[in-house]
């Protein structure tokens, strides 16, 4: 995690185009890094005092080189956050459920800054040739960030509680909503079985 922190702090103070974008994305990171501080404590109450494990997620490796990397991390990846955010209503575990209402609320900031972004840079033809590239990358690792569907973990964590929706029918709201915003801008989306690792 604090890795990712340091690589993504980097990328946010050297790739923003202007202040007003940099400052939003400092704010965006200050709350990154809380939502670690957060991760931390919900675990140790668990009984868990490290993690030592590297993230698993291949999404948080992909290269970063461009504003446009960064503004679909954004956009995408962390929209995801959003949709795994709404499934924590009423979960039985108190100290989630206390601060799942701003865990949320703040993974739709970053994906509504990195939606917007994704908009400024689809407003030059050079930017939008860049976005049709890119979006063969970041659109299959979103889509996978959700687990397999045949996931016994999905299932099980339903029948717990702790998810309303299954990988499988939360990937399908993902790719309702967020097809249409992408296309909007003049990204062509590319098939949902793309490039895909866990379907």
């Amino acid at each position: 995690f604090t890795a990712l922190m340091d690589m993504l702090w980097d990328r946010c103070r050297n790739l923003a185009p202007d202040e007003g974008t940099k400052a939003a994305l400092v704010k965006l990171m200050d709350q990154e890094v809380e939502h670690g501080k957060i991760t931390a404590r919900l675990l140790k109450g668990l009984g868990v005092d490290e993690v030592t494990r590297p993230i698993e997620q291949y999404a948080f490796r992909l290269p970063m080189d461009t504003f446009c990397d960064l503004s679909y991390f954004h956009g995408l990846i962390d929209r995801v956050g959003c949709y795994i955010g709404e499934t924590w209503e009423g979960v039985p575990y108190e100290p989630l459920m206390a601060v799942a209402p701003q865990l949320h609320k703040d993974e739709v900031f970053h994906a509504t800054l990195g939606l917007r972004n994704l908009r400024l840079i689809c407003s030059t033809p050079e930017g939008l040739d860049e976005a049709n590239e890119r979006i063969h990358t970041w659109w299959p690792a979103a889509l996978d960030m959700f687990g397999r569907s045949d996931s016994a973990f999905s299932d099980a964590y339903v029948r717990w509680g702790l998810r309303q929706k299954s990988n499988a029918d939360l990937r399908r709201q993902y790719i309702h909503d967020t097809r249409p915003l992408l296309e909007e801008t003049g990204i062509r989306v590319p098939s949902n079985r793309l490039n895909r690792r866990f379907l």
